[in-house]
């Protein structure tokens, strides 16, 4: 493995230089930083914040609906949290977790493909422009061609369209160890070698928009973040014990990469499975448990290592669910969900409107809420970026405490 100071001379000399923040930059230190999670799959809302005093919810979901020993209730009272979401019910009782209730797309589409490009690139018809409406908003900074660390994708899932933008590729990794150049296992010596070859093989500069111009600058780029991640990485410590799951493993990595001043903005990552069209009940329970440990984990290890004050977390799933159970014990694609906004500079509590399952849209929670009203507040109140150039004139709202 070459080191970032090799990599950074080596690069120098053909005019490739990568701008990558070194650890001793104080502007890095107090950086804030945003970790996108995709619930993948169609997230139910329902069963998430629970409408506990609502008659007609047990009536359309005799076996999927929990019972009241199921729910952890929140101050209002008619309404609770799954009780899998034990961790995060706690961070909403010391005002850390922001509840964003009916949010979804403004014209409902089941189809999971094409939800979820809408909400990765906040287009209503997204094939006309791919670009993801966080790698856009990221290119409202000046330096952000040269800083290739300034988002990542985390997990086996690759990088998220969410991170692609118009200019910069953003890398994505699964583990340190894996976002390397590999040798032959036989011949690891040949490790530094290699890495100079490939370097050589994609030196040539030129944007000519040809697709070889593209993949070279994406092979830089991996190159100058391997070697960065690699030398900034590794005198990390986790302060905290994860959770076994490979969820867990994502967000721990976030706080490894965290711990290092790499200029690091945004990350995305993923918790799958909830397309809960049969056995819902336990399906669902495990990974709303996945999500409030690993996020609870996270932000305890972001507080041994001193950054927790600049990290929020936010969620997102393509759709909710519909409100009535199907024959298998599940519910199928629906509309409106429930995102979440956490952290200690959240003003936590509940926004939106609660379901109403009195007034559905074709037998679904309809959404009360523009998602793009969400990004619009995170952008704008966590991360200072202009919100008309990603969502257009949607409105944002107020998620985070003044100063």
């Amino acid at each position: 493995m070459l080191t970032r100071r090799e990599l950074i001379q080596g690069t120098a000399a053909t005019g490739l230089a990568l701008s990558l923040p070194g650890t001793g930059l104080g502007a890095v230190e107090r950086q804030r930083v945003l970790v996108v999670v995709q619930l993948a799959g169609g997230n139910d809302g329902l069963n998430t914040v629970v409408p506990l005093t609502d008659p007609r919810y047990r009536v359309a979901r005799p076996s999927v609906a929990l019972s009241q020993a199921e729910v952890l209730p929140l101050p209002r009272g008619d309404l609770g949290f799954h009780a899998s979401l034990a961790r995060l019910h706690a961070l909403f009782a010391q005002g850390q977790v922001a509840v964003i209730q009916g949010v979804g797309l403004p014209k409902p589409d089941r189809s999971h493909f094409e939800s979820t490009a809408i909400w990765q690139t906040a287009r209503l018809e997204p094939h006309r422009d791919p670009s993801g409406w966080l790698g856009r908003a990221l290119e409202q900074r000046a330096d952000a061609v040269r800083q290739p660390l300034m988002a990542l994708g985390i997990g086996p899932a690759g990088s998220s369209p969410t991170l692609v933008g118009t200019r910069a590729p953003y890398p994505s990794l699964s583990s340190l160890d894996a976002f390397a150049v590999q040798p032959d296992r036989r011949f690891p010596q040949d490790g530094p070698a290699l890495n100079r070859a490939v370097a050589a093989v994609n030196a040539d500069p030129r944007e000519d928009g040809s697709p070889a111009a593209y993949i070279r600058r994406v092979a830089r780029t991996a190159l100058g973040a391997s070697a960065a991640l690699a030398d900034a990485t590794h005198d990390y410590r986790s302060m905290v014990e994860y959770p076994k799951n490979g969820f867990a493993d994502q967000l721990r990595l976030v706080a490894q990469l965290c711990s290092g001043a790499l200029g690091t903005l945004a990350f995305h990552v993923t918790l799958g499975g909830f397309d809960t069209h049969a056995n819902q009940k336990r399906q669902q329970a495990t990974l709303l448990q996945q999500l409030a440990e690993g996020v609870a984990a996270l932000f305890e290890d972001a507080a041994a290592h001193g950054f927790a004050d600049r990290l929020v977390v936010m969620t997102y799933s393509e759709f909710g669910r519909r409100v009535k159970e199907n024959a298998s014990g599940g519910t199928d694609h629906g509309s409106g969900s429930v995102s979440f906004v956490i952290g200690p500079a959240v003003q936590g509590g509940l926004y939106g409107k609660p379901p109403d399952l009195g007034t559905l849209a074709d037998g679904d929670v309809p959404a009360t809420l523009d998602f793009r009203a969400v990004y619009a507040s995170v952008l704008q109140g966590w991360l200072g970026f202009k919100p008309g150039p990603v969502v257009g004139n949607t409105p944002p709202f107020q998620l985070f405490r003044a100063g």
